[in-house]
């Protein structure tokens, strides 16, 4: 990406005639919420021919899996109130690693649309990134957890919960309530942007070694810097967003429960010091 593509994609985040710009990324995030959707139906049209007794087998036995330890997971650290919330943590850890799988595949892109959208454009047909390199993304779902937090504590503390933020120091509540969104952004948006960095310094590595021959060390080479910075990182991103945001809502649950939570949110933070 040369100097004149970086900054035509960052001035694309300061525009607001989404009409005429269509970002990759927004492309890349289309794709991955379209492969969960099909996972869904495949999996549900699948499981219908299995009765009550007979044992599942392929994807519908790997989705029974998932849901049972989502549900434990769930039930460990937000508590049994939270169980309805099983599906969201699902839907959104599928999102989150399958967008990270998206941009490793290098699937070209076949959408331009605005002021570039030319057949010889110098976006059509690049490889579509992960779209969590682009901080619109990661924020976006870091928004539906403060959302979420605000809608779970109003729901089970009601009144008691809105005093928090006039009381003890009136509106400090109002700034101190975005941290977790910073946090969760700035997290999951820095990882896959490093990531990426460092896989394309290595691909401009190989292209220049012997006018361009080295990359036919490619093949044998990447599969491991992917394997790293894609799978592997993308697993632990989607582990850690999902735990931080079970934990954080957890927190505006039923007093005891949230007691629960807080505990295990210093027991965890003493052992990662």
């Amino acid at each position: 990406m040369n100097s004149e593509e970086e900054g035509l994609q960052i001035g694309n985040l300061l525009r607001t005639d989404i009409g005429n710009v269509l970002p990759p990324e927004f492309i890349s995030s289309l794709l991955a919420m379209f492969i969960v959707i099909v996972l869904v139906f495949v999996i549900y049209f699948k499981g219908k021919k299995y009765g009550p007794f007979d044992k599942p087998k392929g994807i519908v036995n790997a989705a029974e899996t998932l849901v049972e330890f989502a549900e434990n997971k769930v039930s460990e650290l937000m508590g049994k109130s939270f169980l309805p919330f099983t599906g969201y943590v699902i839907g959104l850890g599928l999102y989150i690693f399958i967008s990270f799988l998206v941009g490793m595949a290098g699937i070209p892109n076949p959408i331009v649309i605005g002021d570039d959208a030319i057949l010889n454009s110098s976006w059509l047909f690049k490889p579509l990134p992960n779209p969590f390199t682009n901080l619109a993304f990661p924020l976006s779902i870091a928004l539906l957890t403060i959302l979420l937090i605000q809608y779970y504590g109003i729901k089970y503390k009601h009144a008691k919960y809105l005093m928090k933020f006039v009381s003890p120091i009136p509106f400090i509540e109002l700034i101190s309530m975005w941290i977790p969104m910073l946090s969760l952004t700035l997290r999951l948006f820095g990882n896959a942007f490093a990531g990426f960095c460092l896989i394309t310094l290595a691909y401009y590595a190989l292209d220049g070694i012997a006018g361009g021959f080295g990359l036919v060390l490619g093949p044998a080479l990447m599969p491991i810097a992917h394997a790293y910075f894609d799978v592997f990182d993308g697993l632990i991103q989607t582990v850690v967003f999902l735990m931080v945001t079970m934990l954080n809502i957890a927190q505006e649950g039923p007093e005891e429960e949230a007691i629960e939570t807080t505990q295990k949110i210093t027991k965890l933070s003493v052992e990662g010091n």
